[in-house]
């Protein structure tokens, strides 16, 4: 049980890192639309699914 919990952890910190980045992005591009940000946070969040255990 204690590694299904760990595997949590680190995908919560993946998220948020995910966030961070697309926060940090969307800041300091100002070229970047809100459309292709979205896109951008998109695909790096379907990247971040975990597979079934």
């Amino acid at each position: 049980m204690g590694e299904k919990n760990s595997k949590e952890e680190i995908s919560d910190n993946e998220f948020s890192d995910i966030v961070k980045k697309a926060y940090d992005r969307g800041m300091s591009d100002h070229g970047m639309t809100v459309q292709q940000l979205l896109a951008d946070l998109k695909n790096d969040l379907l990247k971040l699914k975990v597979p079934n255990i």
